[in-house]
């Protein structure tokens, strides 16, 4: 009764649904119909699937128009192979089957990487056509567009033989020119050496006599400074300006009078210390530190002096500032090499705040006697200040700062310019001769790398060989690295040492 119900199932048809999934098997009155295979749950072999039908793929259905779009959906045709439309596993089959299906997946794998390596066609630009294109059969426009074509080939490559011989003329006049300046440099040379010899002959001369000149009048101040007797030391005895200086410091005045009485004293002495550091080559090296360090401290010693007299001055307002109101003083007084003035806001006693206060008014100031005006800005309260100008006749401050000095002394400060043109020449020459090493090495690895490319086309004629016939038109078009003219590049890196 099972076996009948099974074959009843099989016999019924299936609903509208499972239509997609049916397989049909087509036969004809020639062909016996294929013999019912029955199988068990328990065995089966792999003969028995030698016999079984092929699988016929069912006809695509004609698309029907004027239905909705739920009816004009396609069926898909799903191909299986045996073993799929049975659910059978790969386990199952014979070791041949398998191992043929494997070399099919490898074989598919392989095609499909030939494809990605193909290389991209020719692009052909589209031709102007004739104006008897239309008159034209199919056969001549075809052998119009393969001469065209030929013709465009052919002016493409005159092109590219044209860029090569354009590249080899231009390298070969950047040759003549580099030849060229070269020659001509060394014959300015030749002439700047002779004007510039006898021009630093002649300056020579002139720092000589020079030289004896600024001996003699040393030798007259010398004598001067013995006849006046004053009791001040000589400039030129750094034990004598040792003990000056240190007696000044232990000196305990510093009002205007004890300043106007300095300055008297010390300019004439920091005016002959400037001297000495000017021609400082006529000196040792250790005398030319010690004055240096005699002058620095020397003019230490004034500003300071400067300080003290005004920090004095401001402790006896009543004294010795000139008041113009209740409210302001002033003071103004002229030393020797100096000019002194003061200006004063004085505060009144406190009173009661208000509950708001005034925007402040910037203070505007004048001092006549060194022409100078000064505008206060609104933050700072000019009810309670003091404001000091002074104009002196050496710079007392701009040198103790620490961007006055030079980072490194000059290498050639004391140079003449013969030597230094001469020394430029050499270091021309010598760079030339560098950047001639650098192109020589780079034109040999490209010839060299040309005779391989050369070799391998010659050895391969059969083969088309783009990528190397590129290659070789890059190679013969290739330039060396820019390299600028030595005599300008020489000039410019001496611009940049006398800035930094």
């Amino acid at each position: 009764m099972a076996k009948k119900d099974k074959k009843k199932k099989e016999n019924e048809e299936p609903p509208e649904s499972e239509v997609q999934e049916e397989v049909l098997v087509a036969t004809t009155d020639l062909e016996p119909e294929p013999p019912e295979v029955q199988y068990t749950d328990t065995s089966y072999t792999s003969a028995s699937f030698e016999s079984l039908p092929p699988v016929i793929e069912e006809p695509k259905p004609k698309k029907k128009k004027g239905k909705k779009k739920a009816e004009e959906a396609v069926e898909e045709v799903v191909k299986k192979t045996s073993s799929e439309l049975f659910q059978w596993s790969e386990e199952s089959l014979p070791l041949e089957e398998q191992v043929q299906k494997v070399e099919e997946e490898q074989v598919v794998v392989k095609k499909k990487g030939k494809k990605k390596g193909k290389k991209e066609k020719e692009e052909i630009p589209d031709f102007e056509k004739p104006k008897n294109w239309k008159k034209m059969n199919k056969k001549e426009r075809e052998n119009w567009l393969q001469q065209r074509i030929e013709e465009w080939r052919a002016e493409k490559e005159a092109e590219k033989q044209a860029i090569l011989a354009g590249a080899k003329e231009k390298r070969a006049a950047l040759a003549k020119e580099r030849a060229e300046l070269m020659a001509s440099d060394h014959a300015e040379e030749d002439i700047r050496r002779d004007i510039l010899a006898k021009t630093c002959t002649l300056f020579h001369k002139y720092e000589k006599e020079k030289f004896q000149l600024a001996r003699q009048k040393q030798l007259d101040d010398e004598w001067q400074q013995y006849l006046k007797c004053d009791g001040l030391p000589d400039p030129r005895v750094v034990t004598q300006m040792n003990t000056y200086i240190h007696v000044w410091q232990e000196s305990g005045n510093c009002d205007d009078d004890e300043l106007d009485r300095r300055c008297q004293e010390a300019l004439p002495m920091l005016e002959m210390l400037e001297e000495f550091m000017a021609n400082a080559r006529q000196y040792t090296q250790q005398q030319a530190a010690n004055y240096n360090e005699i002058r620095l401290e020397l003019r230490h010693q004034l500003a300071e002096a400067i300080q003290c007299a005004s920090f004095t001055l401001l402790r006896d307002l009543e004294n010795k500032l000139k008041w113009d109101s209740i409210k302001l003083a002033m003071y103004e007084r002229e030393f020797k090499g100096l000019k002194l003035n003061l200006w004063v806001a004085v505060p009144l006693p406190t009173r009661k705040p208000k509950p708001v206060e005034p925007e402040r008014e910037p203070v505007e100031l004048f001092f006549p006697s060194i022409k100078v005006g000064v505008k206060l800005p609104k933050t700072i309260d000019g009810s309670r200040v003091c404001v000091r100008a002074a104009r002196s006749l050496i710079d007392l401050l701009s040198e103790s700062s620490r961007s006055f000095s030079l980072a490194a002394e000059m290498p050639n400060r004391y140079e003449d310019l013969f030597i230094f043109n001469v020394k430029e020449h050499v270091e021309t020459y010598k760079l030339k001769k560098e950047q001639d090493e650098i192109r020589t090495k780079f034109y040999k690895e490209i010839r060299e790398r040309i005779k391989e490319v050369e070799a391998f086309l010659k050895a391969n004629p059969y083969t088309k060989n783009e990528k190397e016939k590129d290659e070789l038109d890059n190679l013969n078009m290739a330039e060396p690295p820019f390299l600028p003219d030595p005599r300008t590049y020489l000039g410019e890196q001496n611009g940049f040492a006398a800035v930094f």
